[in-house]
């Protein structure tokens, strides 16, 4: 199976698609013999940060008696029963314990949907419980379907037998949102419920090397945006309703579900379990791999911007005066870091003290676990540690890093396995 295209498609067929689909005539191809001005090499700037190991801490797999096909979330059922439901790829949803137990059961079968699905990152994308699951029995879904290509988000209900565990009722589905996409990449897609009770939704900027009729900047799509949506109510003839206080329900001329804009292809959305703080990955295209701080309004610049740098492809900006908020950090494949950034939650478990207030990220490529030490006064970074480099014979792909709800870390890997970092007692 082909991994998603956030982990990258042929960089090299993309961009000889583009340059057909702009070349006017075949004059416009120079003649056999004349030489091709070569580019100028990007400045690798220097790293803002030093890395350093952490000692004490350790990756290890968790036990079950199977793999997860192409794992890409993990939500916390929201009741007394202690489990946790792995979203995949290609439609399973198990319900799970990460207590060592190695329990697993089928909670939704969704394959049959998925059917056909086999693209880059088509297929499931993510799955949040309500707030009020206990009561409502409500949980949301994001995926993608064919025919035509399309962004899906919806509702459905688990039953609500006391005396058992949750099963998902796949004939209780309501949509809420289909995205028209121009492409089978760069979908993004996670789905998380904030502090606030709303429903926030990262999706990428529609898949187009560079992003050519620049998605992510324009206000008036939900391509290359974070959108934030209550599900409790209605706006008008919506299945949903527009929260009073998004930033721009004032503005005619952009759309009111959107919360911030200026993404690539966001993958890794979490809130920081103390302070209700919004933190996404977003994954670059050439260079750049960036984590940011989401705040209300905020345009975080792709793809004007590229990383913390200008981009090289738009000579100027596509909005009037625009303003962009900067990565709090940035990782570049131009030092051999890593190519594809999965995000990421502020620790503030217990079990591993030195990791109080650290973002934890990973690396799909290269394999690598970080902790992005933040100064607690400032908010900026001061250090990045790694906490695992795969060796390799490891199949260790990680997927995403979340935790478990204790606020432990817990990494999906693309090979099927489930990773917890823990003390290393060696």
């Amino acid at each position: 199976m082909k991994p998603f295209s956030f982990f990258r498609p042929c960089v090299q067929c993309l961009s000889f698609a583009v340059l057909l689909a702009s070349s006017p005539s075949r004059s416009a191809i120079p003649d056999i013999g004349v030489p091709l001005p070569v580019p100028a090499p990007p400045e690798v700037p220097p790293s803002a940060i030093p890395e350093e190991p952490m000692p004490g801490i350790v990756l290890r797999k968790l036990a079950f008696d199977r793999e997860f096909d192409s794992p890409v979330m993990l939500a916390s059922l929201p009741d007394a029963s202690g489990e946790q439901v792995i979203a995949m790829q290609r439609g399973e949803f198990c319900a799970l314990r990460l207590d060592g137990s190695g329990q697993w059961r089928p909670f939704l079968d969704f394959r049959a949907k998925m059917k056909g699905l086999v693209l880059f990152e088509e297929g499931v994308h993510g799955i949040a419980f309500h707030p009020r699951f206990a009561e409502n029995r409500l949980f949301y879904l994001s995926y993608s379907q064919n025919d035509p290509r399309r962004t899906v988000i919806s509702e459905m209900r688990a039953t609500g037998a006391k005396d058992s565990t949750p099963d998902a009722l796949p004939e209780t589905e309501r949509v809420l949102m289909e995205i028209p996409q121009p492409l089978a990449d760069h979908w993004g897609g996670h789905i998380a419920f904030g502090p606030d009770g709303c429903l926030y939704i990262a999706l990428g900027d529609g898949g187009l090397r560079d992003d050519p009729y620049r998605l992510a900047q324009n206000p008036w799509v939900l391509h290359g945006k974070v959108l934030r949506i209550d599900v409790n109510g209605r706006s008008g003839s919506l299945p949903y309703a527009i929260p009073e206080d998004n930033p721009f329900t004032k503005q005619q001329t952009v759309r009111p579900e959107i919360f911030a804009l200026g993404f690539r292809n966001p993958w890794g959305l979490s809130f920081d379990a103390r302070s209700g703080q919004l933190w996404l990955a977003d994954v670059g295209q050439d260079q750049w791999e960036e984590i940011n701080r989401v705040e209300s309004g905020a345009n975080y610049g792709w793809s004007d911007r590229d990383g913390p740098m200008k981009s090289a492809f738009h000579a100027q900006s596509f909005l009037p005066n625009l303003t962009t908020t900067d990565p709090v950090h940035a990782y570049t494949r131009m030092r051999g870091e890593g190519i594809c950034i999965v995000g990421g939650l502020l620790y503030r478990g217990r079990k591993l003290p030195q990791l109080d207030g650290s973002f934890v990220f990973a690396d799909w490529g290269y394999g690598t676990v970080w902790a992005l030490g933040i100064d607690p006064a400032s908010g900026q970074p001061v250090r990045r540690s790694v906490l695992h480099r795969k060796e390799p014979e490891h199949k260790f792909n990680p997927t995403l890093v979340t935790a478990d709800p204790d606020g432990e870390p817990v990494l999906l890997s693309q090979d099927g396995a489930l990773y917890r970092l823990e003390k290393d007692d060696d």
